[in-house]
């Protein structure tokens, strides 16, 4: 069994009876040495497995639990001839890192039968039947793989083969900022067994030195208190969703966000089950048509979208643009890359717009004055996740408007948050959040100055920055590094089509308004970098 893949609702465990099946599941703390992974996301992914292990036993087939201080592959190649095991079959795992471990496994003897992958909505030909084979400088647009995902489901589709309610996105409808007009519901908690109990307690004394905190872990780790969490979003969550899935609060971080996709990236929850049962709850009408859609796009769009945009382009690395001075690689601890030889796990690292800053000590929980940042930070550290709004506009923003390297962004990322994995973590980050990918993903990059963190959230009412100044004492940095960003990369953005009216805006200010935002902006990353940067 992989380690994102916990499920026999689908896959090889479909196949034949439990009492004629034999799983083997290794917990390998190779892999998770390989970057300081967050305590929670450990916990979370070591107790589920776990506890599908005794799943799996209670459901009448036979497990064969293997802790082992090397990669998955290389415990699978001396386990196998040592209990005598057959060849194994095995769901391809949605990870690059994964995959090469067992490819490499398969070359040093490993007897192994990959089969796909059921837990996907698409295929490589849903993706190559839309945009044709991967190429060098070529733009994708999710809308259209959505539109063709819709289509070829029948979710949200009428029998004339027009989407419900006239058009396939309600995005329009759902970009409001929350200011209290509905009560939050309060989540469940998931209290930690005694199997949970010991998991954390490991974590705390095996990976220590890692990001994070196990403090109040409370996620769902059976997959009984996994399918309570769904019940729980689907009724109290999403019909809220829709409108306020772009809102920003201190005070609710959360707001109407179902946090369950660490849990699909797991496998615990399958994607075709609950795009199935929102679809049903919007025709019957429990469900406002906009909150429904835009789960659904979330799932059957972006998801499947990003995780093929990663495999065209073996994450990234077929990328035709200039590159990064590669940082030193991250080797598995168990199983160095040998020396001379090219790290198979180290990152690709495009970087169209030239950024290279070190990721400063704010990510990793340093106070900056900046309250957006610093509560953020403060809740990516307590949790191990926030929502999609304040990664994009908040975390990415600040790392883009700056030129910190996407490269170092997207690791913070991956080890950072619960449900990050390669195939989901490298396209976001280096596509639509940095723009390093230089527009393969997305049309123009994702910037704003302060006005946007102002009007869709409230993290502005306690800041000892103004939003409304852009230079001078008190004012806030977004904005000018906002407009010299624009300066700095007009060779490249300034005849993007999506971009054409901040540049006029641009264009009209004065010598001495441009360089008044030039040394607000500079004040601002010397400040940022001046904090020293934790070890781990």
């Amino acid at each position: 069994m992989p380690y994102d893949r916990f499920t026999e609702r689908t896959g090889p465990l479909t196949d034949q009876p439990a009492k004629d099946t034999g799983i083997v599941i290794v917990e390998s703390t190779a892999k998770a040495h390989r970057r300081p992974y967050h305590k929670k996301k450990l916990v979370l992914l070591i107790a589920n497995m776990r506890h599908f292990a005794l799943e799996q036993a209670e459901r009448g087939c036979s497990v064969l639990y293997h802790f082992s201080p090397k990669s998955h592959g290389q415990a699978l190649v001396a386990l196998q001839p040592e209990r005598g095991l057959p060849e194994l079959t095995m769901m391809r795992p949605a990870e690059r890192e994964l995959r090469l471990d067992m490819a490499q496994a398969v070359r040093d003897g490993l007897k192994l039968n990959e089969v796909p992958d059921t837990t996907w909505l698409s295929t490589v030909e849903d993706f190559t039947g839309v945009f044709g084979a991967y190429k060098a400088g070529k733009s994708y647009v999710m809308d259209r793989f959505y539109r063709h995902m819709r289509e070829k489901t029948g979710i949200l589709m009428q029998r004339s083969k027009k989407p419900v309610g006239g058009k396939f996105s309600f995005d329009t409808d759902n970009r409001s900022p929350f200011k209290n007009e509905v009560a939050v519901p309060i989540p469940p908690v998931y209290e930690p067994d005694a199997i949970t109990r010991e998991v954390i307690a490991y974590i705390d004394k095996e990976y220590a030195h890692h990001f994070g905190t196990t403090e109040g872990f409370n996620l769902p780790t059976t997959q009984k208190d996994c399918d309570a969490m769904w019940k729980f979003v689907g009724k109290k969550l999403l019909p809220m969703f829709g409108p306020f899935e772009d809102a920003m609060r201190d005070d609710q971080p959360h707001l109407f966000h179902s946090r369950m996709s660490a849990l699909i990236n797991l496998g615990r929850l399958l994607p075709a089950d609950l795009l199935r049962e929102v679809a049903a709850q919007a025709d019957k009408g429990e469900l406002p048509l906009a909150s429904a859609e835009g789960f659904i796009r979330q799932i059957l769009g972006w998801r499947e979208f990003m995780r093929h945009i990663h495999e065209q382009t073996d994450g990234y690395r077929l990328l035709d643009i200039a590159q990064e001075k590669r940082r030193k690689p991250v080797h598995d601890k168990a199983y160095p890359a040998p020396s001379g030889k090219p790290d198979p796990y180290a990152g690709a690292t495009p970087s169209a717009l030239g950024a290279h800053l070190p990721l400063p000590a704010v990510y990793w929980g340093v106070k900056s004055g900046l309250r957006c940042m610093d509560t953020v930070v403060e809740q990516v550290v307590h949790e191990g996740w926030s929502h999609h709004i304040t990664r994009l506009m908040v975390l990415s923003n600040l790392a883009t408007l700056c030129g910190f390297s996407p490269r170092e962004l997207t690791d913070w990322f991956w080890f950072a948050y619960v449900d990050a994995y390669d195939w989901v973590v490298e396209t976001n980050v280096l596509g639509m959040a940095t723009y390093a990918d230089g527009g393969v993903t997305a049309t123009k990059p994702y910037v704003s100055g302060a006005a946007y963190i102002n009007r869709m959230s409230n993290y502005c009412r306690r800041c000892q920055y103004d939003p409304k100044k852009a230079t001078g004492e008190g004012s806030c940095p977004f904005t000018a590094l906002y407009w010299t960003f624009l300066e700095r990369n007009e060779k490249v953005l300034g005849s993007n089509f999506r971009l054409q009216m901040p540049y006029v805006t641009l264009r009209k200010k004065s010598k001495d308004e441009m360089r008044a935002l030039r040394e607000r902006a500079d004040e601002a990353i010397a400040h940022l970098r001046s904090f020293k940067l934790p070890e781990y």
